[in-house]
């Protein structure tokens, strides 16, 4: 087995604050210091990880190809939300008596990684002679949250609608629990389940469409859909995880190895709170025959912001570049 290291790479630091002139042993895990030489030709960080001092790569100041911050809010997945209501164009907005009015939400991406991999779900209504559109609601309501009562992790979130409040449907929800006049259904986006290293946080991918109804002998689609947002997810996950995937290059190159006897690995991202990030991208070039470019990032992440802009500000002061901070 061909033993080598590792020339292109991302190292991920964790910083709670900013120490000057050193970090020092007694001080709290995330601690980091930005350290130059009088030229400012070169600079490294001094670090507290959760156990021991370290330092980062020394980086020659004119191989920075680029440095960047990135808010938290920037990195927020906004859940998807869809508003189902009767077309008022097709016979002014009320159910053709005899039609089966079908919604299908399709779901990309499940349980796979490409568009092809799709699951379909429906609701369903059959309309008669004088039902009202507050009727044909609670009716597609119901059935969608009956239809959807076999998922072991929620994909979609069920609500009916009235002028000024919505109400979640279950599956034990029945159509005579429903008293008020609603104006339509929504479903929205739910949160997806996470485990650290194992299984991503990945948002759920749907479309929500109308099957024709024939009208006057025409097939027409009978509803409109709107697109929204219902909240966010925050990036704590996501930067949870990725601060577990650099580990693997850096201090947990032994993951589960010999488990239970594995070596246990301190992270220091809280995957509640969300991350504002600081990325410099710079290249190592060797002496001699290694003046090959091996590009690398050095990624700082910080849930308090004004303690990242303390970080940008010394880096630009021993740069002598100006990094826009947030």
């Amino acid at each position: 087995m061909a033993t080598f290291s590792v020339n292109q790479v991302r190292q991920l630091y964790v910083a709670t604050s900013l120490k000057t002139p050193h970090v020092l042993a007694s001080d709290a895990a995330g601690s980091i210091a930005v350290k130059n030489d009088t030229v400012k030709s070169h600079l490294y960080f001094e670090y507290k990880g959760a156990d021991n001092l370290m330092r980062s790569d020394l980086i020659d100041t004119k191989n920075i190809l680029y440095a960047k911050a990135t808010d938290a809010t920037a990195m927020a997945h906004d859940l998807k939300s869809v508003t189902i209501a009767l077309d008022s164009n097709v016979n002014g907005g009320a159910p053709v008596a005899g039609q089966d009015y079908i919604l299908r939400i399709a779901f990309k991406q499940y349980v796979g990684m490409s568009d092809e991999d799709q699951y379909f779900k429906y609701g369903m209504v059959h309309a008669y002679a004088g039902m009202s559109a507050s009727e044909f609601y609670k009716v597609l309501a119901v059935s969608l949250a009956k239809n959807f009562s076999r998922e072991i992790v929620p994909l979609i979130k069920i609500e009916i609608k009235t002028a000024s409040a919505t109400t979640e449907v279950t599956p034990t929800t029945k159509v005579a629990d429903l008293k008020d006049t609603y104006t339509g259904v929504v479903v929205t986006e739910v949160e997806q389940p996470w485990r650290l290293g194992v299984m991503a946080q990945t948002p759920v991918y749907f479309t929500v469409q109308s099957v024709p109804v024939t009208v006057n002998g025409d097939e027409r689609h009978w509803a409109t859909l709107t697109e929204s947002t219902s909240g966010s997810i925050g990036n704590g996950k996501t930067i949870a995880d990725l601060e577990y995937f650099c580990m693997g290059e850096r201090g947990d190159m032994y993951r589960q190895v010999g488990w239970p006897h594995n070596i246990p690995t301190t992270y220091l991202v809280d995957p509640t709170k969300t991350y504002c990030v600081f990325d410099i991208h710079y290249a190592y070039v060797g002496s001699n025959e290694s003046v090959q470019k091996s590009e690398k990032t050095i990624t700082i992440v910080c849930a308090d912001k004004a303690e990242l802009n303390k970080v940008i500000a010394a880096f630009n002061t021993a740069t002598g570049l100006s990094i826009a901070t947030l």
